[in-house]
């Protein structure tokens, strides 16, 4: 039996995506007289497999699909449609291949960017070539998901006032969410101007604790009267990087967007200041299922 901290230690799997998962009833734990989660033999086969079909490239989404309907045709289906797409990408980047290895030759060969570019050029209308059948392949593939992170946005979030809640249990952002969507909802603060919504863990969640914090923050109008138990606090904004995800591939999606800062050659990690979970679509967020949710996910940054 391992706790749920251990696993996700394991399989580099968030808690809140083990969670998730147990919610959408393709994982189950049991509980220790003290609250930790725990998983046996066969739920941490489970995970394997989960963990195997992620390395294969296929999304969770059709994963949840796969073990929740339990039919070997609809496994077959999505597999043969993954199969598509991995052919569709590698005929993508074997057009990208060629096509640069072909430039790399002309510009050694004529020493000047500009004959570069007219030789690419040259290659869209010549339509017997075979450069020209690899550019085809890139135009047709343009707006093809590719499931990386070339989408990372870089913000800046201006100074705001924000009322602060933060809840300990081990389910903290859904508690803490009640009580903040009873807030916003009696106040109409999401129809407001300058309405935001941030959240983030306090505390983090502990490989030897089954509870944790998480902590919401929303924006409100100057002179807003903010009712106890929220806290008013002043947020300093500051510049971030930014992507996009689904509640379910939360924890995938935080360890691409700090890999990519951690690579980055223009900025740095700016370990003083927080993390967040951005709401950006807040009407739509608290009335879809919990797993299809999207936030941005903000990683502060600065400037090298």
């Amino acid at each position: 039996m391992l706790r749920i901290g251990e696993t996700a230690k394991l399989f580099d799997i968030s808690n809140r995506t083990l969670r998730h998962w147990e919610e959408k009833g393709i994982l189950k734990s049991f509980r220790t007289d003290s609250g930790y989660r725990l998983y046996d033999d066969e739920n941490i086969i489970r995970i394997k497999q989960i963990a195997l079909l992620r390395k294969l490239e296929i999304p969770i989404g059709d994963i949840e699909k796969m073990f929740t309907f339990n039919d070997v045709d609809i496994s077959v289906e999505i597999m043969k449609n993954n199969l598509m797409k991995l052919r569709r990408k590698k005929d993508l980047f074997d057009g990208l291949s060629y096509i640069i290895e072909r430039l790399i030759l002309n510009l050694q060969k004529e020493r000047s960017l500009d004959q570069w570019f007219l030789y690419l050029e040259n290659q869209t209308i010549n339509h017997l070539s075979k450069e020209n059948a690899a550019l085809q392949i890139l135009l047709s593939e343009r707006n093809m998901d590719m499931s990386n992170i070339n989408d990372v946005r870089i913000v800046r979030i201006p100074e705001m006032t924000v009322a602060s809640y933060c809840a300990e249990s081990e389910m903290p952002e859904m508690d803490c969410s009640k009580e903040v969507d009873k807030f916003v909802l009696e106040n109409s603060l999401h129809k407001k101007g300058g309405f935001r919504h941030f959240g983030f863990n306090n505390p983090s969640p502990t490989e030897n604790n089954p509870v944790y914090g998480y902590e919401i923050w929303i924006a409100v109008p100057e002179g807003f009267e903010i009712p106890e138990p929220f806290i008013r606090k002043n947020f300093e904004g500051g510049l971030y990087a930014s992507i996009s995800s689904k509640v379910k591939e939360i924890g995938e999606k935080w360890a691409l967007l700090y890999n990519w800062v951690m690579e980055s050659e223009k900025y740095a990690f700016e370990a003083e200041a927080q993390w967040l979970e951005e709401c950006v679509d807040y009407e739509t967020f608290i009335s879809e299922e919990e797993g299809e949710r999207k936030l941005d996910l903000l990683c502060p940054i600065k400037l090298i």
